[in-house]
């Protein structure tokens, strides 16, 4: 976890919780008791008020009446926020599905324009679709545990994405693939992607891959539009159309 991160991650830590410990807080971190006085003392030099306490039922503590800084989000933070806005606005039966979709367009008004930008052309890429079929259910297995977060990073990170997949007649292949997009048909979601070696539109179930892995040497600029293209061209139809 870069530095800057792990620092904000910290503060919003603080946020969450009344009173906490120096051992509690490396222990959510990941890392050393030393490394949490260095982000604690980073934090205070910025002017956050912190407070540290010894004997029983203390700790260290955000003096929330003092005033708390802005909460500063991770971009895949906020794309997590859109997923979620997304599933909860494309169900009528949920209530408030329109106000996470406005809370989040006023998040990004809040940011500058560029990191704006950068947000919602990640936000752009996660295609929302109606829930998985009962068919698509009855034969759902499970995906590789690590298959997730070698997603997001390939997929944020703008790097190929590699694995085998076997398709749904059983038949074994390897792929490398640019993931220029997701689409999530709750709960299942695919890899929107371009075949490399084929150089074809391509969609990848999750449970259908296996062994995955970063290509990180072979980066890819993310075009949702003309990959839309390509799969309509590959079925004879036109944008549009």
């Amino acid at each position: 976890m870069a530095r800057v991160t792990r620092v904000m991650r910290l503060l919003d830590v603080l946020r969450g919780q009344e009173a906490t410990t120096v051992s509690q807080l490396a222990s959510t971190l990941g890392v050393s008791e030393r490394t949490i006085h260095r982000d604690l003392a980073t934090l205070r030099e910025q002017g956050t008020p912190i407070s540290s306490d010894t004997g029983p039922g203390g700790g260290v503590r955000l003096e929330r009446e003092r005033g708390v800084t802005a909460v500063h989000l991770a971009i895949e933070e906020v794309v997590a926020l859109w997923l979620a806005a997304s599933l909860s606005s494309s169900s009528t039966a949920l209530p408030w599905g329109r106000a996470a979709r406005s809370g989040l367009d006023k998040l990004f008004a809040s940011v500058p324009r560029e990191r704006a930008r950068a947000m919602r052309a990640l936000c752009e890429r996660v295609v929302v679709g109606r829930p998985a079929s009962s068919r698509v259910l009855a034969e759902l297995g499970t995906p590789p545990g690590e298959l997730l977060a070698l997603f997001e990073e390939a997929f944020r990170e703008q790097v190929c994405l590699a694995f085998d997949y076997a398709d749904r007649h059983g038949n074994p292949s390897r792929r490398v693939v640019e993931p220029h997009g997701l689409l999530v048909e709750a709960p299942v979601w695919y890899v929107l992607a371009l075949d490399v070696e084929k150089d074809a539109a391509r969609m990848f179930r999750m449970d259908r891959i296996r062994r995955p892995r970063l290509v990180p040497g072979r980066r890819f600029t993310p075009d949702m539009e003309g990959l839309r293209a390509r799969a309509l061209a590959q079925r004879g139809e036109r944008p549009g159309g």
